[in-house]
């Protein structure tokens, strides 16, 4: 970081919720200019390439195409992949990029996401989505489901190309193509920030995120967005190139800084009623207009004894409490 940061401090990351599906990050404070740059990057980054499991390919027994008619289901078999090509997933960490989910349906009805009977380790993030009827009492519907995990969009050309490639083509799988993100919208405000005394400006940067589906976390978005960003930011530092890093500061310096400047500053702030004095020596004070020991640190002796109800007595009386917060009259 710049080391512009002493003077605005580390910056803090204020996480709200605002719904179960929207999520707002402040993140105050940063150089002037910082606010636009990291929040238009870190926008593009998560509309394009957030992580999500989508549905690219369907198994309907005794379908080979898209365009067959299946006796005794309501809807078309390209509305059926279409309704299928909405529905999103949480997938367990360690699983595979690709699955395969296989499901019976069987009796007249309505068919919905929710009467997909899902492994150990996969959830469904959309169960209201209605798939399809079936009217026939004596049909049996065998659908293979394929998920995966991947980021921006897959068309069919593409799907195609690889199963051939990986020579896992097979003619009876409908390609659907897809795409991943589960977000649904993310934007970003930068507010200008006036400093009280400099008179000198520093950015306020708020990003709100909301996702399409109570399960999906900000937060998990937000990280990966921010590691690929970090990563393509490594192949811009060369060997054997010197860099000036007096202008630069680490987050653990900003931290230090801080504490101390914060420490000095509630001590400055303290009102002599927190002193050890006695009640008549603090009452003597603040009938002078001596209310703060920032007050008091700018008096000499001389000046105290000058006041009405300030005698020596209470001038020793305010060293040794002064003494005790590491503080002193001027002389």
């Amino acid at each position: 970081m710049l080391d512009i940061q002493k003077f605005i401090w580390a910056p803090k990351i204020i996480v709200s919720q605002v719904d179960d599906r929207t999520t707002k990050f402040e993140v105050k404070y940063l150089p002037r200019g910082f606010g636009q740059t990291l929040g238009n990057a870190l926008r593009r980054i998560i509309l394009w390439y957030s992580v999500g499991w989508a549905v690219t390919g369907l198994k309907i027994k005794w379908v080979n195409h898209e365009y067959h008619v299946i006796d005794g289901v309501k809807e078309s078999v390209v509305d059926m992949m279409l309704k299928f090509k909405t529905l999103r997933f949480k997938v367990d960490e360690k699983a595979d990029n690709i699955q395969w989910i296989s499901q019976r349906f069987s009796g007249i009805g309505l068919y919905t996401s929710s009467n997909i009977k899902l492994p150990a380790g996969i959830e469904l993030l959309n169960e209201d989505v209605d798939l399809f009827e079936i009217t026939d009492p004596s049909l049996e519907l065998n659908i293979d489901i394929r998920i995966e995990k991947w980021y921006g969009y897959y068309s069919i050309d593409y799907l195609r190309s690889r199963d051939r490639k990986d020579d896992d083509m097979d003619a009876n799988v409908l390609l659907i193509d897809n795409e991943f993100k589960v977000i649904d919208y993310i934007k970003y405000d930068v507010e200008e920030v006036i400093e009280d005394f400099t008179g000198s400006t520093k950015d306020l940067l708020v990003i709100e995120i909301r996702s399409w589906f109570k399960g999906v976390s900000p937060k998990e978005i937000m990280m990966f967005a921010w590691e690929v960003l970090a990563s393509y930011a490594k192949l811009f530092i060369f060997d054997n190139i010197y860099i000036d890093r007096s202008f630069l500061v680490d987050m653990e310096d900003l931290d230090r800084v801080q504490d101390k400047f914060q420490e000095e500053t509630n001590i400055k702030t303290m009102p002599i009623d927190a002193l050890p004095l006695s009640e008549r020596t603090r009452n003597a004070l603040i009938k002078n207009n001596i209310l703060y020991v920032e007050d008091l640190e700018k008096k000499k002796k001389w000046e105290l004894l000058l006041m009405k109800w300030v005698g020596r007595k209470a001038i020793d009386e305010i060293n040794s409490a002064l003494a005790n917060i590491d503080k002193a009259l001027i002389g």
